[in-house]
């Protein structure tokens, strides 16, 4: 199946976030990760340093911990959550001598947090896994502050040949890969869920990954 985002152009595929597959492959997930993007570590350290020194920190779908170990040393309070069992379990290993990091299950798509409650919201490599990013990114918006951070660095599956081949060779491996993003498309994609974008670059790799960050505005709409 595929299908076109109505505004962005983005390139959609085989749909589904797949909690099975991210289960069997967490033990694999750091080494698979990096193989991808040698960079990512270099990814992380740009998160941390979007982020700043913020006071409560939510990471959506940490995975095994990646980037929640290079931010949350400098924050006051972390969440760190996913959806996969195995993956949750790596994350509490990861972090287990974090006294201010707070690991728990949490579905991206229905947060469960009120309106208003963290400064700052790191996405790292989910959104190409959504049928609806979007509604990852308005989940993400409804629980900021007002001027708060937006962090969404994610692969880009079809920015240029190669990407476009190791994506396609993951696909048929059984990786769910559902959204292709290129160029800047993600950039425009988190404008249009009512953020604004301070920072766009790229981490080149076998699949590069955009780097976007972002404010919710200071005045909420009613």
């Amino acid at each position: 199946m595929t299908n076109e985002h109505s505004k962005s152009n983005v390139e959609v595929t085989v749909a589904g976030q797949d909690k099975a597959y991210w289960d069997r492959h967490a033990r694999r997930y750091d080494r698979a990760t990096k193989f991808l993007n040698r960079r990512v570590f270099e990814m992380a350290q740009a998160v941390a340093d979007s982020v700043g020194d913020a006071d409560d920190v939510l990471e959506i779908a940490a995975g095994t911990g990646l980037v929640t170990e290079v931010v949350a040393p400098r924050v006051q309070r972390f969440v760190a959550t996913d959806t996969s069992h195995q993956m949750l379990e790596q994350l509490r290993h990861r972090m287990s001598g974090a006294a201010n990091v707070e690991v728990r299950p949490v579905d991206a798509l229905s947060l469960d947090f009120a309106d208003h409650s963290f400064d700052a919201v790191i996405i790292a490599n989910l959104l190409h896994l959504l049928d609806d990013p979007a509604r990852a990114l308005r989940e993400a918006r409804r629980v900021l502050r007002p001027g708060g951070k937006l962090v969404v660095p994610t692969f880009s599956h079809g920015h240029g040949v190669v990407a476009n081949v190791v994506s396609r060779v993951l696909g048929l491996s059984g990786f769910p890969v559902v959204t292709r993003f290129r160029d800047q498309q993600l950039d425009t994609l988190v404008s249009e869920s009512d953020f604004d974008v301070v920072d766009g670059r790229w981490f080149p790799g076998l699949l590069p990954i955009r780097f976007v960050a972002a404010r919710a505005p200071l005045i909420q709409q009613p």
